[in-house]
């Protein structure tokens, strides 16, 4: 049996890290220098990290970390591209 999907817009996002967590892994160790992998990685894991994590609100009272909507409607404010 399939779970339904929750959010759309997160799961999206998922594989997109998912995709470039696997483009930073993949890239030669001569060139992870210039391409700053070891960064990319890093921020791959995090995001990922983040929105695997169970949603409580708006903020993590532990970290003080936004959730993904709070995280992409401050994006999408800062981009102006609320105005839809």
């Amino acid at each position: 049996m399939r779970v339904p999907v929750v959010d759309p817009r997160r799961d999206k996002l998922i594989r997109h890290f998912e995709k470039k967590l696997a483009y930073f892994r993949g890239i030669p160790a001569h060139r992870r220098t210039d391409e700053a992998a070891d960064e990319g990685e890093a921020t791959c894991r995090s995001m990922l990290a983040g929105l695997r994590a169970p949603k409580s609100g708006d903020r993590d009272d532990a970290t003080g970390a936004l959730t993904l909507d709070a995280w992409l409607d401050a994006i999408e404010k800062e981009n102006g591209s609320d105005q839809g």
